[in-house]
């Protein structure tokens, strides 16, 4: 929280080889002495960002990610991996679906706009429908920004310029053309 030190969000994606308990959004609030889970969709899906609303410390949004790695295989992604909004610290949280990909998603990257806390994106993995999603009524609704969303895997993190809502940034590559 950034106006109480002893207000801490983690987003845990748990160990990543079978399904465990210790996955998804834990509080504490004696600044890390004892924690409590606060966001929990099943135990193949963990939680891979919180952000705070920078103008107000009771709203947070956080994304969830179903994930598995086997010796034979991974599986990045499925139906526990989605959006989700509080708006009383952390108590209570309600998944966000209106404008998003219907479906199975993977990774998914959040950031809110310090210059106007009712812009969030968040870039989407999707079989048909991925890329960078915005909303400019604090996740009420979205809508596809960009289908540009680079190798999910290492790169699914936006970043919005503290300025203006106007520029978002996607880190990524782009493949060699020969």
């Amino acid at each position: 929280d950034p106006r109480n030190p002893d207000a801490v969000f983690v987003a845990a994606l748990g160990h990543a080889y079978g399904p465990n308990a210790e996955r998804g959004i834990f509080r504490s609030l004696d600044g890390g002495a004892h924690w409590t889970k606060v966001l929990f969709k099943d135990d193949d899906t963990g939680a891979i960002d919180v952000q705070f609303d920078p103008g107000n410390a009771n709203v947070l949004y956080a994304a969830t990610y179903q994930r598995l790695r086997t010796v034979y295989g991974f599986n990045g992604g499925g139906p526990g991996s989605a959006l989700w909004k509080s708006e009383d610290g952390g108590a209570n949280w309600r998944k966000l679906e209106k404008g998003l990909p219907a479906g199975d998603k993977g990774r998914i990257g959040l950031a809110i706009a310090s210059s106007n806390p009712d812009v969030v994106v968040a870039t989407v993995e999707h079989a048909t429908a991925g890329g960078l999603y915005r909303s400019d009524d604090g996740g009420v609704t979205w809508r596809q920004a960009s289908r540009t969303n680079p190798r999910p895997m290492y790169y699914s993190k936006p970043s919005i310029d503290p300025t203006t809502d106007k520029r978002t940034w996607i880190l990524g590559v782009q493949p060699s053309q020969s």
